[in-house]
């Protein structure tokens, strides 16, 4: 049987992206049985940066009964010595019965999805795909907005370079979500992105100023300015992004409708100021179910790999 992973968006259908969270939401609300993963070993391979979701996953696992090995880096591996990442996976695979991956290469979790015997969870390959960041998103939406259909979306900022709204507009297209987004009139959705979205089934997509939306939508979203691991990044680019971006303030959201809700995707750097974090409306300095949400992904992987 071939393995199914989750490397992009498009590895997850809406039933089985509608699984996850009912799943998840269980955990939420039940907690999370202290067995559930008994005997389980998930390798956490963390080649870069992390501090929600490395610890979100390790996190499920402990309170799930499951064991976990991995790493932080190549060098405390053979990797310092010059073995390859696909050599490493597949040396892993032997260990474990599932891989989450973060690495700093574009092509990482392809070239391990290729090589492993067991499935692999993507949260982060470069500054291209990030598979696991739909579900996390989706999740909070349905635990906050308490819905996912026909939801008006406002994004701010970067989204051409932020690997995690690729990942999701194709994802709210399923949902069939009306996108309003400033791009400071320089960083775009990426065409190929914006044609999957469309033929998901999306409401529409319309570019145009915050200031012009903020008070329509149902939830909005910031991404941070620049992304990290993005080779040979133009720097006049980078110079226009740096002077446009102006950050998300307190004004914004006062604008905002009863019942809406704001979220950066963090880290946050500059975009989002300091006084925005104790308003209602803030939902990133609130529970975002991380560790829910890894649980419920990894039993799904588990179980459609018959390895659960």
């Amino acid at each position: 049987m071939k393995m199914k992973n989750l490397i992009s968006s498009t590895d997850l259908n809406k039933i089985e992206y509608e699984k996850i969270i009912r799943l998840g939401v269980k955990f939420a609300k039940k907690g999370i049985a202290s067995d559930i993963l008994k005997g389980k070993v998930i390798a956490t391979l963390f080649f870069a940066s992390s501090t929600r979701n490395r610890n979100a996953f390790q996190s499920a696992i402990l309170r799930a009964g499951g064991g976990w090995i991995g790493a932080n880096s190549a060098e405390e591996l053979s990797m310092g010595k010059g073995e390859s990442l696909g050599d490493t996976i597949r040396q892993y695979s032997e260990f474990c019965d599932l891989i989450v991956l973060r690495h700093p290469d574009d092509n990482a979790a392809k070239i391990a999805a290729e090589n492993s015997s067991v499935p692999v969870i993507n949260c982060g390959s470069g500054s291209e795909s990030y598979g696991f960041a739909p579900a996390v998103v989706l999740f909070m939406m349905m635990m906050y907005l308490g819905k996912l259909k026909n939801l008006q979306i406002g994004i701010y900022g970067t989204p051409g370079i932020n690997r995690v709204i690729k990942e999701c507009v194709p994802v709210f297209g399923l949902y069939k979500a009306r996108l309003y987004i400033d791009a400071l009139g320089i960083c775009p959705l990426p065409k190929e992105v914006e044609e999957l979205a469309g033929k998901n089934g999306i409401g529409s997509i319309e570019y145009g100023k915050l200031d012009d939306f903020i008070s329509k939508v149902d939830i909005l979203f910031s991404t941070r300015a620049l992304q990290k691991g993005i080779k040979d990044f133009p720097k006049e680019l980078e110079s226009e992004i740096m002077k446009n971006y102006k950050p998300i303030n307190i004004g914004h959201i006062n604008r905002m409708k009863k019942g809406a809700f704001f979220h950066h995707i963090s880290p946050r750097v500059f975009e989002v100021e300091q006084d925005v974090d104790s308003h209602p409306k803030s939902l990133w300095t609130k529970r975002l179910y991380f560790t829910e949400c890894a649980l419920a992904t990894m039993i799904h992987f588990l179980k459609v790999n018959k390895k659960f």
